[in-house]
Protein backbone atom coordinates (compact mmCIF):
# COMPACT_ATOMS: atom_id res chain seq x y z
CA UNK A 1 0.00 0.00 0.00
CA UNK A 2 2.73 2.29 0.49
CA UNK A 3 4.31 1.75 -2.83
CA UNK A 4 0.85 1.88 -4.23
CA UNK A 5 0.41 5.39 -2.87
CA UNK A 6 4.02 6.48 -3.86
CA UNK A 7 3.83 5.65 -7.23
CA UNK A 8 -0.29 7.44 -7.25
CA UNK A 9 1.27 10.93 -6.27
CA UNK A 10 4.78 10.86 -7.66
CA UNK A 11 4.84 8.62 -10.85
CA UNK A 12 1.44 7.46 -12.58
CA UNK A 13 0.42 10.68 -14.04
CA UNK A 14 -2.35 8.82 -15.34
CA UNK A 15 -3.71 7.22 -12.34
CA UNK A 16 -3.26 10.79 -10.60
CA UNK A 17 -5.35 12.25 -13.39
CA UNK A 18 -8.32 9.36 -12.81
CA UNK A 19 -7.92 10.12 -9.37
CA UNK A 20 -8.11 13.85 -9.32
CA UNK A 21 -11.30 13.65 -11.70
CA UNK A 22 -13.65 11.83 -9.01
CA UNK A 23 -17.32 12.96 -8.51
CA UNK A 24 -20.40 12.59 -6.41
CA UNK A 25 -19.63 9.52 -3.26
CA UNK A 26 -16.61 8.94 -4.04
CA UNK A 27 -14.90 12.41 -4.53
CA UNK A 28 -16.64 12.94 -1.05
CA UNK A 29 -15.09 9.92 -0.08
CA UNK A 30 -11.49 11.18 -1.14
CA UNK A 31 -11.64 14.47 0.34
CA UNK A 32 -12.87 13.44 3.90
CA UNK A 33 -9.72 10.44 3.77
CA UNK A 34 -7.32 13.53 2.53
CA UNK A 35 -8.23 15.82 4.72
CA UNK A 36 -8.00 13.02 7.88
CA UNK A 37 -4.30 12.46 6.58
CA UNK A 38 -3.70 16.23 6.93
CA UNK A 39 -5.22 16.06 10.45
CA UNK A 40 -3.58 13.46 11.94
CA UNK A 41 -0.43 14.44 11.10
CA UNK A 42 1.64 17.63 10.21
CA UNK A 43 5.03 16.60 9.36
CA UNK A 44 4.19 14.88 6.00
CA UNK A 45 7.05 17.08 4.93
CA UNK A 46 7.10 16.86 0.35
CA UNK A 47 4.23 14.21 0.44
CA UNK A 48 1.89 16.85 2.62
CA UNK A 49 2.25 19.36 -0.39
CA UNK A 50 0.82 16.70 -2.72
CA UNK A 51 -1.69 15.32 -0.22
CA UNK A 52 -2.49 19.50 -0.39
CA UNK A 53 -2.24 19.95 -3.76
CA UNK A 54 -5.01 16.69 -4.78
CA UNK A 55 -7.04 18.16 -1.89
CA UNK A 56 -7.86 21.52 -3.86
CA UNK A 57 -7.86 19.42 -7.10
CA UNK A 58 -10.51 17.08 -6.22
CA UNK A 59 -12.58 19.86 -4.46
CA UNK A 60 -12.07 22.01 -7.41
CA UNK A 61 -13.45 19.35 -10.17
CA UNK A 62 -16.29 18.00 -7.82
CA UNK A 63 -17.60 21.33 -6.31
CA UNK A 64 -17.27 19.19 -2.37
CA UNK A 65 -15.43 20.31 0.86
CA UNK A 66 -14.27 17.94 3.23
CA UNK A 67 -17.27 17.10 5.62
CA UNK A 68 -15.34 18.11 8.50
CA UNK A 69 -15.62 21.63 7.90
CA UNK A 70 -18.94 22.18 8.32
CA UNK A 71 -20.49 23.62 11.48
CA UNK A 72 -23.89 24.03 12.45
CA UNK A 73 -26.13 25.65 15.22
CA UNK A 74 -24.80 29.11 14.44
CA UNK A 75 -26.77 32.30 15.35
CA UNK A 76 -26.02 35.12 12.87
CA UNK A 77 -26.47 38.93 14.81
CA UNK A 78 -26.21 41.75 12.10
CA UNK A 79 -24.80 42.69 8.84
CA UNK A 80 -21.15 44.67 9.25
CA UNK A 81 -19.72 45.39 5.88
CA UNK A 82 -20.20 44.31 2.08
CA UNK A 83 -18.18 44.49 -0.79
CA UNK A 84 -17.87 42.64 -4.63
CA UNK A 85 -16.47 39.52 -2.50
CA UNK A 86 -19.81 39.37 -0.26
CA UNK A 87 -21.47 40.02 2.95
CA UNK A 88 -19.64 40.01 6.35
CA UNK A 89 -22.09 39.46 8.95
CA UNK A 90 -21.02 39.17 13.07
CA UNK A 91 -22.32 36.06 14.85
CA UNK A 92 -21.94 33.53 17.90
CA UNK A 93 -21.19 30.16 17.50
CA UNK A 94 -20.65 28.16 20.90
CA UNK A 95 -20.60 31.16 23.00
CA UNK A 96 -17.64 32.87 21.01
CA UNK A 97 -18.38 35.61 19.02
CA UNK A 98 -17.47 34.77 15.09
CA UNK A 99 -17.16 36.92 11.66
CA UNK A 100 -19.11 35.43 8.71
CA UNK A 101 -18.20 35.71 5.32
CA UNK A 102 -21.02 35.26 3.25
CA UNK A 103 -19.99 34.58 -0.96
CA UNK A 104 -22.21 37.39 -2.86
CA UNK A 105 -23.80 35.71 -5.95
CA UNK A 106 -25.35 37.84 -9.12
CA UNK A 107 -26.51 35.49 -11.12
CA UNK A 108 -27.23 31.40 -11.00
CA UNK A 109 -24.10 31.25 -14.10
CA UNK A 110 -22.09 32.14 -10.94
CA UNK A 111 -22.89 29.55 -8.19
CA UNK A 112 -20.47 27.24 -8.86
CA UNK A 113 -17.63 29.15 -9.84
CA UNK A 114 -18.25 30.28 -6.31
CA UNK A 115 -18.07 27.57 -4.50
CA UNK A 116 -15.45 26.08 -6.22
CA UNK A 117 -13.61 29.33 -4.95
CA UNK A 118 -14.96 29.50 -1.00
CA UNK A 119 -14.29 25.81 -0.90
CA UNK A 120 -10.46 26.41 -2.16
CA UNK A 121 -10.12 29.21 0.23
CA UNK A 122 -11.43 27.11 3.11
CA UNK A 123 -9.05 24.62 2.30
CA UNK A 124 -5.98 26.30 2.14
CA UNK A 125 -6.89 28.44 5.52
CA UNK A 126 -8.14 24.55 6.87
CA UNK A 127 -4.30 23.72 6.70
CA UNK A 128 -2.76 27.44 8.68
CA UNK A 129 -2.54 27.27 12.15
CA UNK A 130 -0.37 30.11 13.49
CA UNK A 131 -0.23 33.07 16.61
CA UNK A 132 -0.06 35.31 13.50
CA UNK A 133 -3.07 33.80 11.11
CA UNK A 134 -6.36 34.70 11.40
CA UNK A 135 -7.95 30.76 12.35
CA UNK A 136 -10.80 28.97 10.42
CA UNK A 137 -13.23 27.58 12.52
CA UNK A 138 -15.57 26.21 9.72
CA UNK A 139 -17.88 26.30 6.58
CA UNK A 140 -21.57 27.41 7.15
CA UNK A 141 -24.92 27.29 5.05
CA UNK A 142 -26.91 31.04 5.95
CA UNK A 143 -29.66 31.53 3.45
CA UNK A 144 -28.50 28.38 1.08
CA UNK A 145 -25.48 30.02 0.69
CA UNK A 146 -22.42 29.62 2.14
CA UNK A 147 -19.95 31.20 4.64
CA UNK A 148 -16.77 31.14 6.25
CA UNK A 149 -16.25 31.49 10.08
CA UNK A 150 -13.39 32.70 12.07
CA UNK A 151 -13.05 34.91 15.25
CA UNK A 152 -14.55 38.09 15.30
CA UNK A 153 -11.74 40.75 15.89
CA UNK A 154 -12.94 43.64 17.66
CA UNK A 155 -9.67 45.58 17.46
CA UNK A 156 -10.57 45.50 13.17
CA UNK A 157 -7.95 46.25 10.81
CA UNK A 158 -4.51 46.96 11.91
CA UNK A 159 -4.34 50.35 10.04
CA UNK A 160 -7.60 51.50 11.65
CA UNK A 161 -6.65 50.58 14.84
CA UNK A 162 -2.88 52.10 14.76
CA UNK A 163 -4.74 55.38 14.22
CA UNK A 164 -6.89 55.37 16.94
CA UNK A 165 -5.07 54.09 19.58
CA UNK A 166 -1.57 55.68 20.77
CA UNK A 167 1.77 53.71 20.25
CA UNK A 168 5.29 53.84 20.09
CA UNK A 169 8.16 52.70 18.02
CA UNK A 170 8.36 49.24 19.38
CA UNK A 171 5.15 48.72 19.46
CA UNK A 172 5.25 49.01 15.84
CA UNK A 173 7.84 46.94 15.47
CA UNK A 174 6.75 44.34 17.55
CA UNK A 175 3.60 44.26 15.33
CA UNK A 176 5.65 44.23 11.87
CA UNK A 177 7.37 41.49 13.29
CA UNK A 178 4.04 39.98 14.01
CA UNK A 179 3.34 40.46 10.22
CA UNK A 180 6.46 39.05 9.08
CA UNK A 181 6.28 35.82 11.58
CA UNK A 182 2.56 35.03 10.00
CA UNK A 183 4.09 35.31 6.44
CA UNK A 184 7.02 33.12 7.27
CA UNK A 185 5.01 30.49 8.14
CA UNK A 186 2.73 31.12 4.92
CA UNK A 187 6.04 30.54 2.68
CA UNK A 188 7.31 26.94 5.15
CA UNK A 189 3.70 25.71 3.84
CA UNK A 190 4.29 26.79 0.63
CA UNK A 191 1.33 29.34 0.30
CA UNK A 192 1.62 32.65 -1.34
CA UNK A 193 -0.92 35.10 0.04
CA UNK A 194 -1.29 36.99 -3.13
CA UNK A 195 -3.12 40.34 -1.68
CA UNK A 196 -0.97 41.26 1.42
CA UNK A 197 -2.33 44.26 2.23
CA UNK A 198 -3.83 46.39 5.57
CA UNK A 199 -7.05 45.87 5.05
CA UNK A 200 -6.04 42.01 5.38
CA UNK A 201 -4.12 42.47 8.81
CA UNK A 202 -5.89 42.41 11.78
CA UNK A 203 -5.39 43.25 15.31
CA UNK A 204 -5.91 40.30 18.24
CA UNK A 205 -7.25 40.99 21.51
CA UNK A 206 -4.35 40.98 23.07
CA UNK A 207 -3.07 43.62 20.46
CA UNK A 208 -1.31 41.50 18.11
CA UNK A 209 -1.32 41.71 14.14
CA UNK A 210 -3.00 38.52 12.39
CA UNK A 211 -2.92 37.61 8.63
CA UNK A 212 -6.06 37.02 7.31
CA UNK A 213 -8.29 37.02 3.82
CA UNK A 214 -6.75 34.04 1.88
CA UNK A 215 -9.21 33.93 -1.05
CA UNK A 216 -6.51 34.70 -3.34
CA UNK A 217 -3.83 32.93 -2.07
CA UNK A 218 -2.00 29.39 -4.13
CA UNK A 219 -0.09 26.74 -3.45
CA UNK A 220 3.27 25.81 -4.71
CA UNK A 221 5.46 22.96 -4.69
CA UNK A 222 8.58 23.29 -2.01
CA UNK A 223 10.61 22.11 -4.75
CA UNK A 224 9.97 23.34 -8.24
CA UNK A 225 8.33 26.92 -6.90
CA UNK A 226 5.88 26.01 -9.62
CA UNK A 227 2.75 27.79 -8.85
CA UNK A 228 -0.37 25.58 -8.23
CA UNK A 229 -3.35 27.94 -9.57
CA UNK A 230 -3.75 30.05 -12.94
CA UNK A 231 -1.99 33.04 -11.23
CA UNK A 232 -3.52 35.60 -13.76
CA UNK A 233 -6.43 35.31 -12.07
CA UNK A 234 -5.01 36.97 -8.79
CA UNK A 235 -2.44 39.23 -10.47
CA UNK A 236 -5.72 41.06 -11.90
CA UNK A 237 -7.64 40.76 -8.53
CA UNK A 238 -5.42 41.48 -6.57
CA UNK A 239 -4.55 45.38 -5.15
CA UNK A 240 -2.14 47.18 -7.54
CA UNK A 241 -0.42 49.56 -5.08
CA UNK A 242 0.82 46.40 -3.19
CA UNK A 243 1.71 44.45 -6.37
CA UNK A 244 5.53 44.05 -7.47
CA UNK A 245 6.69 45.00 -10.84
CA UNK A 246 6.70 41.83 -12.32
CA UNK A 247 3.20 41.00 -11.53
CA UNK A 248 2.10 45.03 -13.66
CA UNK A 249 4.16 42.74 -16.67
CA UNK A 250 1.77 39.85 -16.42
CA UNK A 251 4.17 37.48 -14.25
CA UNK A 252 2.09 35.10 -11.55
CA UNK A 253 2.27 35.53 -7.85
CA UNK A 254 4.95 34.12 -5.78
CA UNK A 255 6.79 33.65 -2.34
CA UNK A 256 8.86 37.34 -4.00
CA UNK A 257 5.76 39.10 -4.83
CA UNK A 258 4.40 38.80 -1.23
CA UNK A 259 7.74 40.14 0.29
CA UNK A 260 7.60 43.21 -2.28
CA UNK A 261 3.59 43.64 -1.04
CA UNK A 262 5.15 42.94 2.85
CA UNK A 263 7.30 46.09 2.51
CA UNK A 264 3.85 47.88 1.22
CA UNK A 265 2.27 47.08 4.08
CA UNK A 266 5.42 48.29 6.47
CA UNK A 267 5.22 51.45 4.23
CA UNK A 268 1.18 51.85 5.16
CA UNK A 269 2.16 51.12 9.24
CA UNK A 270 4.87 53.87 9.05
CA UNK A 271 2.82 56.46 7.32
CA UNK A 272 -1.00 55.48 7.69
CA UNK A 273 -1.43 55.82 4.24
CA UNK A 274 -1.62 53.24 1.18
CA UNK A 275 1.34 53.23 -1.07
CA UNK A 276 2.19 56.52 -3.59
CA UNK A 277 -0.69 58.26 -1.78
CA UNK A 278 0.22 61.45 -4.13
CA UNK A 279 -0.76 59.53 -6.84
CA UNK A 280 -4.96 59.67 -7.58
CA UNK A 281 -5.22 56.44 -10.40
CA UNK A 282 -3.87 53.08 -10.09
CA UNK A 283 -2.92 53.72 -13.70
CA UNK A 284 -0.24 56.26 -12.20
CA UNK A 285 0.75 53.86 -10.09
CA UNK A 286 1.62 50.85 -12.17
CA UNK A 287 3.86 53.64 -14.54
CA UNK A 288 5.48 54.68 -11.71
CA UNK A 289 6.54 51.06 -10.70
CA UNK A 290 7.43 49.88 -13.81
CA UNK A 291 9.63 53.29 -14.40
CA UNK A 292 11.46 51.82 -11.39
CA UNK A 293 9.91 54.30 -8.69
CA UNK A 294 9.13 53.36 -4.65
CA UNK A 295 7.21 54.99 -2.19
CA UNK A 296 9.12 58.02 -0.76
CA UNK A 297 10.51 58.30 2.60
CA UNK A 298 8.46 60.27 5.17
CA UNK A 299 9.50 62.18 8.70
CA UNK A 300 7.66 58.78 10.00
CA UNK A 301 9.89 56.55 8.10
CA UNK A 302 13.04 57.74 10.07
CA UNK A 303 14.08 59.37 13.02
CA UNK A 304 15.73 56.92 15.07
CA UNK A 305 18.28 53.70 14.01
CA UNK A 306 16.05 51.21 14.24
CA UNK A 307 14.14 52.94 11.58
CA UNK A 308 16.52 54.13 9.28
CA UNK A 309 17.96 50.58 9.36
CA UNK A 310 14.07 49.11 8.81
CA UNK A 311 13.65 51.62 5.83
CA UNK A 312 16.69 49.48 4.49
CA UNK A 313 15.11 46.81 4.89
CA UNK A 314 12.03 47.81 2.76
CA UNK A 315 14.34 49.13 0.02
CA UNK A 316 15.70 45.20 -0.03
CA UNK A 317 12.25 44.10 -0.10
CA UNK A 318 11.30 46.47 -3.31
CA UNK A 319 14.24 45.39 -5.69
CA UNK A 320 13.29 45.19 -9.28
CA UNK A 321 14.89 41.60 -9.41
CA UNK A 322 13.12 39.20 -7.47
CA UNK A 323 15.17 37.18 -6.74
CA UNK A 324 17.35 40.07 -4.95
CA UNK A 325 14.28 40.10 -2.56
CA UNK A 326 15.09 39.13 1.29
CA UNK A 327 12.91 35.39 1.76
CA UNK A 328 10.49 35.61 5.14
CA UNK A 329 12.83 34.23 7.28
CA UNK A 330 15.77 36.25 6.34
CA UNK A 331 13.39 39.26 7.02
CA UNK A 332 12.72 38.31 10.36
CA UNK A 333 15.92 37.71 11.59
CA UNK A 334 16.82 40.94 10.27
CA UNK A 335 13.37 42.65 12.26
CA UNK A 336 15.20 40.65 15.58
CA UNK A 337 18.41 42.03 15.13
CA UNK A 338 20.48 43.89 16.63
CA UNK A 339 19.77 46.65 14.09
CA UNK A 340 16.14 46.75 14.19
CA UNK A 341 15.71 44.82 17.43
CA UNK A 342 12.16 44.12 17.07
CA UNK A 343 10.30 42.39 20.05
CA UNK A 344 8.65 39.09 19.74
CA UNK A 345 5.37 39.30 21.35
CA UNK A 346 3.35 36.38 23.55
CA UNK A 347 -0.52 36.18 24.95
CA UNK A 348 -2.07 33.17 26.20
CA UNK A 349 -5.26 34.81 25.39
CA UNK A 350 -5.14 34.55 21.68
CA UNK A 351 -4.97 31.31 19.88
CA UNK A 352 -2.06 29.22 19.16
CA UNK A 353 -1.23 26.35 16.79
CA UNK A 354 -3.80 24.25 18.40
CA UNK A 355 -6.69 26.83 19.06
CA UNK A 356 -8.65 25.28 15.91
CA UNK A 357 -8.26 21.71 16.72
CA UNK A 358 -9.00 22.47 20.26
CA UNK A 359 -11.99 24.22 19.42
CA UNK A 360 -13.26 21.83 17.04
CA UNK A 361 -13.15 18.90 19.48
CA UNK A 362 -16.33 20.61 21.81
CA UNK A 363 -18.58 20.05 19.22
CA UNK A 364 -17.35 17.34 16.91
CA UNK A 365 -17.93 13.68 17.71
CA UNK A 366 -14.51 11.85 18.12
CA UNK A 367 -13.31 10.93 14.56
CA UNK A 368 -12.22 7.59 13.50
CA UNK A 369 -10.30 7.12 10.69
CA UNK A 370 -11.22 3.85 8.07
CA UNK A 371 -9.84 0.54 8.02
CA UNK A 372 -7.15 -0.45 5.86
CA UNK A 373 -9.26 -1.92 3.71
CA UNK A 374 -11.86 0.61 3.40
CA UNK A 375 -8.91 3.17 3.21
CA UNK A 376 -7.41 1.11 0.08
CA UNK A 377 -11.05 1.29 -1.46
CA UNK A 378 -11.34 4.73 -1.06
CA UNK A 379 -8.09 5.75 -2.53
CA UNK A 380 -7.63 3.68 -4.99
CA UNK A 381 -11.29 1.67 -5.99
CA UNK A 382 -14.32 2.85 -6.23
CA UNK A 383 -14.92 3.94 -2.52
CA UNK A 384 -17.50 2.45 -0.75
CA UNK A 385 -20.80 1.29 -1.83
CA UNK A 386 -23.63 4.48 -1.49
CA UNK A 387 -24.95 4.15 1.74
CA UNK A 388 -22.05 2.18 3.00
CA UNK A 389 -20.84 2.98 6.41
CA UNK A 390 -17.29 3.14 6.97
CA UNK A 391 -15.89 0.44 9.06
CA UNK A 392 -13.40 1.67 11.61
CA UNK A 393 -11.38 0.61 15.00
CA UNK A 394 -10.23 2.78 18.12
CA UNK A 395 -8.17 -0.34 18.89
CA UNK A 396 -6.82 -0.90 15.39
CA UNK A 397 -7.21 0.80 12.27
CA UNK A 398 -6.41 4.08 13.67
CA UNK A 399 -2.71 3.00 14.90
CA UNK A 400 -2.03 0.71 11.41
CA UNK A 401 -3.10 4.27 9.63
CA UNK A 402 -0.78 6.41 11.93
CA UNK A 403 2.05 3.35 11.16
CA UNK A 404 1.29 4.07 7.05
CA UNK A 405 1.38 7.86 7.52
CA UNK A 406 4.84 7.62 9.95
CA UNK A 407 6.19 5.65 7.07
CA UNK A 408 5.07 8.01 4.34
CA UNK A 409 7.02 10.84 5.95
CA UNK A 410 10.04 9.14 5.11
CA UNK A 411 9.34 8.32 1.68
CA UNK A 412 11.55 10.10 -0.69
CA UNK A 413 9.98 12.03 -4.03
CA UNK A 414 10.77 10.12 -7.03
CA UNK A 415 9.45 12.38 -9.63
CA UNK A 416 7.54 15.46 -9.93
CA UNK A 417 3.90 14.86 -11.96
CA UNK A 418 3.72 17.13 -15.17
CA UNK A 419 3.35 20.08 -14.97
CA UNK A 420 -0.49 19.91 -16.23
CA UNK A 421 -1.42 18.06 -13.76
CA UNK A 422 -0.65 20.47 -11.35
Amino acid sequence: MIERLDKLFHRDKDAYIKFLACRGASAQQRLDLLQDLLDYDSNLAQNRHRIFKALIKVSGVSKLHPRCFTITGLEKQRHIAGGSFGDVYKGVFRGQTVAIKMMRVFEESDIDALLKEFSREAIIWRQLCHPNLLPFFGLYYLQERLCLVSPWMENGQIRMFLKKEPYDTDQLLSLILDVALGLEHLHENGVVHSDLKGDNIFITPSGRACIADFGLSSIITPISSIQFTNSSRYTQRGTIRYQAPELHRGGRNDLRSDIYAFACVVYELLTGNPPFPEMRTEGAVIIAVLEGYRPSRTPSCSGTPSLDSLWSLLQDCWEEQPAMRPTAGQIVKRLLGSEIQAKKTHSVTDWDERFTSRFRRHFLDQHRLPSVVNFERIMFGDGLPCGEKPITSKVIAKPVILELIDKLRDLKIAGEIESEVD
